[in-house]
């Protein structure tokens, strides 16, 4: 069961999302997979971050494509509205600082989401280079995955690295676009699936499931196709099928 977990953003309901420090959690925990989000400061540093501001995470209300790498460095990101001070000395890290940490772990994989908002403000040439020119000591670990298909189309025409597509809608233009792009890996928000027992679509892609947190829901997703389980308790749902699988050998 570890092998088709991924940890979400690292540990977002224990430790600040797309943090070392929750990365570092998820890879002792013993996951495999691990999945982040990627925007470009206005001085084109490629940092770990979901959102296009810094609110959530920092409290202030900066525009992340629009504020320089320093000013960003300088920011306490402990979410303090969901943490408190418990993690007041965390700083949102550079996509940099990931590499250095996935080049520890070689057996981890990590999907690199590559955000819209930075796609719309410096353009697809732009991210991609940056991103590529960072990720380049462990590529061999990574996929880029986006919700913009052409960008990965891009991606695939010039790169020889992984991709995955992530669904805005399931309906019949994206199984169409799917079948176009036919991705490495195709992610799909669990709310976003029809009733089972309709079929997932088939492809040459590996099906990808977020976000999902109760362990129950797992083995039905993974029945139906779905190859790979995103989730933000990784490590408790790690240790609800190590328990798991430690009772069905004694039984």
């Amino acid at each position: 069961m570890k092998r088709v977990l991924i940890a979400h953003r690292g540990e977002p309901d224990h430790w600040p999302e797309n943090s070392l420090a929750g990365f570092r959690a998820a890879l002792a925990a013993g996951a495999h997979y691990l999945e982040t989000d990627v925007q470009l400061t206005a001085d084109a540093v490629p940092i770990l971050c979901h959102d296009a501001t810094l609110l959530r995470v920092t409290g202030q209300d900066l525009e992340v494509g629009r504020t320089d790498w320093a000013r960003i460095a300088a920011l306490p990101a402990g979410e303090a509205g969901r943490f408190g001070s418990a993690f007041a000395d965390t700083r949102i890290p550079r996509l940099a600082d990931f590499v250095h940490l996935l080049a520890e772990w070689p057996q981890a994989q990590a999907f690199v989401e590559l955000k819209r908002e930075s796609l719309q403000r410096f353009g697809a040439a732009v991210v991609i280079e940056r991103v590529l020119a960072c990720l380049q000591p462990v590529l061999a670990q990574c996929i880029l995955i986006s919700f913009d298909a052409a960008v990965l189309a891009e991606i695939r025409r010039h790169h020889d690295v992984p991709i995955g597509w992530v669904l805005s809608e399931w309906s019949s233009a994206s199984a169409a676009t799917a079948a176009a792009l036919a991705p490495d890996y195709l992610f799909c928000n669990r709310k976003r699936l029809p009733e089972a027992p309709a079929p997932l679509w088939t492809g040459p892609w590996q099906w990808v499931v977020y976000t999902v947190n109760d362990a129950a829901e797992i083995a039905p997703l993974l029945a139906r196709g779905f190859r790979l389980v995103e989730t933000n308790q990784i490590s408790r749902l790690l240790a609800a099928t190590d328990a798991a699988d430690t009772g069905n050998r004694h039984v």
